[in-house]
C-alpha cells in the first residue's frame, strides 16, 4: 500500500482537524515508528505541530512554540504538497500562530485566541 493511501494518515488528519491533537499524535506516531524512508520526517513534523497545539490547549505556550518551530522545520522540505497533504497554506497558518504566540510571550500581552489551521488532502 502506498503511504498516502494508508487509512491512518487520513485518520490523523481528521483528528487534527477535529482538534484532537493528542489522538492525532498517537495515530501518526504509528506510521512514524514503521517508516524508515523519506516519509519519516514528514510524519514527525506533523506530529510535532499537533503536539504543539495540544500543549497550547494545556496552557503551555512555551511548549507550543518549541514544538511548532521543530515541526515546521521538518515539513518545510515537503511543501507545497506531500503524500496528498497540502502543506503550503498549513505551514503558513502555523507560522502565523507561532509569530502571534511569540509576540505575546515577549510583550506579556493577553494571549490571542489561536485558531488551529486545517489539514487538507489534495488529489
Amino acid at each position: 500500500m502506498e503511504a498516502q493511501d494508508d487509512p491512518r494518515l487520513q485518520k490523523g488528519i481528521d483528528e487534527f482537524n477535529q482538534q484532537l491533537f493528542f489522538e492525532c499524535h498517537e495515530t501518526l506516531e504509528e506510521l512514524w515508528l514503521e517508516e524508515r524512508g523519506e516519509d519519516r520526517k514528514f510524519y514527525q513534523g506533523i506530529i510535532q505541530i499537533a503536539a504543539g497545539y495540544f500543549k497550547l490547549q494545556q496552557g503551555v505556550p512555551a511548549g507550543a512554540i518549541k514544538l511548532w518551530r521543530m515541526g515546521l522545520e521538518k515539513i518545510e522540505p515537503y511543501s507545497p504538497v506531500y503524500l496528498g497533504v497540502e502543506l503550503a497554506s498549513f505551514s503558513a497558518a502555523v507560522k502565523r500562530n507561532l509569530d502571534e504566540l511569540e509576540t505575546v510571550q515577549k510583550t506579556g500581552t493577553v494571549s490571542p485566541a489561536v485558531a488551529a489551521p486545517t489539514l487538507y488532502r489534495v488529489s
